[in-house]
């Protein structure tokens, strides 16, 4: 088939993942060319690098993320190749128009778009779908059809409905309703175009459902080959890991030699709730740099709600007793009032502050109807010291900070599954810094596996250049 006839030979490749790939491969190319002076590459050597690349990002995102899923690609909006794309399909489908409206119809086009519909067809069905494969086979014979043409016999009605049927029979239940349109309409420029846009859609859910059926297998064995793939693009571009380089040096104790290389890289990772979103990322961890950020700010909001929960429970304590459920749904507050929220907004801690207080009267009020409100110069403490918790060197976020992040370190340096005891005075926040913990520990797993060879080469020829100075 002459592709280039086709309206949709672009749409066969026309899937980018959730997030964008093209996206995360130029993240790490950035980080990666910002390490050092370029060296002088090739084209041939660039374009290697770039597949290269390209492929690690997308083999990674299927292995990290669950929700990973292909969607159709689109130029964007006035663009020069939305233009072009759209100037071309327009062109295709008014040259259909006009040939099937010739008298005698002239079927060239449409005989273009016949086989590309019988190859669809057949690459959506599986092995096992023989009878399925003989039937397409057999029905949208291309000979038999332009024997058809030639002696003015075509029933163009009949091959329209067997190919709605088929489709109907193999899509997925989200294309119901768009197959169903298509069996309504009379005009035949029309039902071929809806065809056409509908097994393209076809094609990411089936690819879809193969990643989806697949993932345990591919999560197996991705790590393997992104470890392969970037070995190959060092042979390219040798400086490439100099950034992380970088990183990894500013954990090593030259004064304690023999530290194990695990400890340092824990020590490196744990830099990462310190990391300010606008420094380069080290290129080992750059296709995740959105992830890690994300569970940077996690943990920082975390810190804010523990600290303003205990600042609250000790200056309410000789009001409010020593209530469970009080306890709990003071942290919900807390926590719902800081989702989605920067945690250095002075504004929100304020308001934080007038619903701990409406929360705290309200409260007051079940355990004693005729009891006095929170005192105001009581409300005075709480809106101080919660104010000054966004402060870094406020003393209660610093403990929090500290308990925190040593319960991740503990968690993360661990090489087996013993549980670690929550932190002293924060065993209402036990689920949320689990889920905070998991989210990072399953990011760094991935990296180990991808990178410890890396790491450990780097922080052997580190060890031993400071051994000649």
């Amino acid at each position: 088939m002459n592709s280039d006839n086709s309206p949709n030979n672009d749409q066969d490749n026309a899937s980018t993942p959730s997030r964008s790939i093209p996206s995360a491969r130029q993240e790490m190319l950035n980080n990666i060319t910002a390490a050092s002076p370029p060296r002088f590459l090739s084209l041939p050597e660039i374009m290697v690098a770039a597949k290269q690349l390209e492929d690690i990002a997308l083999v990674h995102e299927i292995a990290v993320n669950e929700n990973f899923k292909l969607e159709p690609q689109e130029p964007p909006n006035n663009s020069l190749m939305k233009q072009v794309k759209d100037t071309m399909h327009k062109a295709f489908w008014e040259l259909l128009r006009e040939q099937l409206n010739n008298d005698p119809p002239e079927y060239t086009q449409a005989m273009i778009l016949l086989s590309e519909i019988r190859t669809s067809l057949s690459n959506l069905l599986l092995d096992q779908h023989t009878k399925l494969k003989e039937e397409i086979g057999q029905v949208l014979d291309v000979e038999v059809i332009q024997n058809q043409i030639d002696n003015n016999s075509l029933d163009f009605e009949y091959y329209t409905k067997f190919i709605l049927n088929l489709m109907s029979k193999i899509c997925a239940p989200v294309r119901d309703d768009s197959i169903r349109a298509l069996t309504l309409l009379n005009d035949p420029v029309d039902i071929f175009k809806g065809i056409i846009e509908t097994l393209s859609l076809m094609k990411l859910d089936m690819a879809n459902f193969t990643i989806t059926a697949q993932r345990r297998a591919l999560h197996a064995c991705s790590a393997d080959y992104e470890r392969e793939k970037f070995e190959e693009y060092l042979k390219v571009k040798p400086d490439a890991l100099n950034l992380t380089a970088e990183w990894l040096k500013r954990h090593i104790n030259f004064e304690n030699r023999t530290e194990p290389h695990h400890d340092i890289i824990v020590r490196a990772y744990m830099e990462i709730f310190d990391w300010n979103e606008n420094d380069i990322f080290p290129e080992a961890l750059s296709l995740d740099k959105d992830r890690y950020l994300a569970t940077n700010k996690e943990l920082n909001l975390l810190i804010l709600a523990a600290s303003t929960f205990i600042l609250t429970i000790s200056t309410t304590t000789t009001l409010i007793p020593n209530d469970t459920v009080f306890k709990k749904q003071l942290k919900d507050l807390i926590l719902y009032i800081l989702k989605d929220n920067d945690s250095n907004n002075k504004n929100l801690l304020s308001n934080i502050v007038e619903h701990i207080v409406l929360f705290c009267n309200k409260h007051l009020c079940l355990i004693n109807p005729d009891g006095p409100p929170v005192l105001p110069e009581m409300v005075t403490t709480i809106e101080t010291q919660i104010l000054l918790v966004q402060n870094c060197d406020n003393k209660i976020r610093i403990l929090v900070d500290k308990r925190f992040k040593e319960f991740i370190t503990a968690v993360i340096s661990s090489d087996n599954a013993v549980p670690q005891q929550c932190p002293l005075g924060l065993s209402a926040f036990k689920d949320e810094l689990a889920a905070v913990t998991g989210s990072f520990l399953r990011l760094i797993t991935y990296n180990r596996k991808v990178f410890s060879k890396f790491y450990d080469d780097i922080l052997k020829n580190l060890l031993d250049q400071s051994d000649l100075i």
